[in-house]
């Protein structure tokens, strides 16, 4: 039997033939290792508040740390900042989404509960 054939016929099978092994995780990518280690260190708490002022606009104590994320949304006007917190909820939160159902009622529809129930447990029973 030619090689070819017997190549196609294992691709037909869905045997794996190639390519990564199970587990071989993605190479790395140092643009996208960067862009993750500079939103993380946006977000993470390591400025010091050493202002009263600014410790109370935090609700929090002199010594207390901060992230720039926190400094920079104390610094806009609230409409802003309702703006951002909504945008970053698409990120962590499922969208719901409309859902459609089309009703059609075939029964009489002047019978009551219970004579319906009687006659589907009639049904049931056949």
């Amino acid at each position: 039997m030619h090689p070819i054939f017997n190549f196609l016929v294992t691709m037909a099978q869905g045997r794996k033939t190639g390519g990564r092994k199970k587990g071989t995780p993605n190479k790395p990518n140092p643009l996208k290792e960067h862009l993750r280690a500079q939103s993380t260190a946006y977000f993470e708490p390591n400025i010091t508040i050493e202002d009263a002022e600014l410790a109370e606009a935090f609700h929090a104590s002199i010594g207390d740390k901060v992230s720039r994320f926190d400094l920079d949304m104390i610094m806009m006007k609230p409409a802003e900042r309702a703006a951002i917190q909504e945008r970053l909820l698409r990120y962590h939160t499922p969208q719901m989404q409309s859902v459609s159902a089309e009703v059609s009622l075939s029964d009489d529809l002047t019978t009551t509960i219970e004579e319906r129930l009687a006659k589907l447990a009639a049904e049931n029973d056949r």
